[in-house]
């Protein structure tokens, strides 16, 4: 990870979303990318092998969000965990297919508990909330929704399958 941390990150122009920006005014906007460390640490301690589940989980987990409407987490959010979830279990043996349950329901439960504490810490900007303008009461409604799915998973994925064999 220090290795990573000591290449940096890279800036990249990018226009707030909803804003009216100005030709002038857009060459000031600019934002962090930390995405070549982002795939670095996805391919360290076993995840990236072919054998690893690490981008299904990823997969479901968005669906979920797209089809359960999951508003406000974004794509980043749930990036972001599966990072710290590839940081709590670092060893290949954990992302095999055989544990793609384990590691679903375990960046579940974690997103659960950012949403209740209505708290998700940048990976790299440890300061920075991700979560800090969620509105608290969407943040309980969300949780609570993420803790049936954590009840239910198969009768919620079966439900998944279904509609989109259908379609």
């Amino acid at each position: 990870m220090k290795d990573i941390c000591r290449e940096g990150c890279h800036l990249v122009a990018k226009k707030p979303k909803g804003y009216d920006i100005t030709d002038q005014e857009k060459q000031f906007l600019w934002r962090y990318s930390f995405s070549a460390a982002e795939k670095k640490l996805f391919l360290q301690g076993g995840q990236g092998e072919a054998n690893s589940c690490q981008k299904q989980v990823l997969r479901i987990v968005k669906a979920l969000r797209e089809e359960l409407n999951l508003k406000p987490l974004k794509s980043y959010h749930l990036k972001t965990l599966l990072l710290y979830e590839c940081e709590s279990h670092p060893e290949a043996s954990k992302w095999r297919h055989t544990t793609l349950c384990d590691r679903f329901l375990g960046l579940l439960n974690r997103l659960e508990c950012c949403l209740r504490s209505k708290k998700c810490a940048h990976y790299f900007i440890e300061d920075l909330n991700l979560f800090e303008l969620f509105n608290h009461q969407e943040c309980m409604k969300l949780a609570d929704r993420v803790r049936k799915i954590i009840q239910q998973p198969e009768q919620v994925l079966n439900e998944l399958l279904k509609k989109y064999q259908m379609a």
